[in-house]
């Protein structure tokens, strides 16, 4: 008897208003197919268009990326060398008065000098 079972996966559904699935009956009953085959083509269309919605999203993501990617990064790698030709520490075009740092940032690197 085992093997006249169908090979098809079995998926039980748990409803948690009972509204829904006498709604399912009800409309099963008259499209004149059974509760199982209304469920599983509802769910196919519905997972369809949500599929569709995030392969829009991710699209525009992509796009996004793309544009991002693109935008300035000759300039970006100029100004990087351009930086690292700099002398070491960059010097400072005046002296911070103590008043100038009211969090004592520049005492802690006066610190190490």
């Amino acid at each position: 008897m085992a093997q006249n079972r169908s090979s098809r996966s079995a998926f039980p559904v748990r409803f948690e208003n009972e509204r829904t699935r006498e709604l399912l009956r009800a409309v099963a009953l008259h499209q004149r197919v059974s509760m199982n085959q209304l469920a599983e083509q509802m769910i196919e269309r519905e997972l369809e268009v949500m599929a569709l919605g995030i392969e829009g999203t991710l699209s525009r993501a992509i796009e996004l990326l793309r544009s991002y990617r693109g935008l300035g990064r000759a300039e970006a790698w100029d100004e990087f060398a351009e930086a690292e030709g700099l002398p070491e520490p960059v010097p400072t075009h005046r002296r911070l008065r103590e008043t100038d740092d009211p969090y004592g940032v520049a005492r802690v690197f006066e610190a190490g000098a």
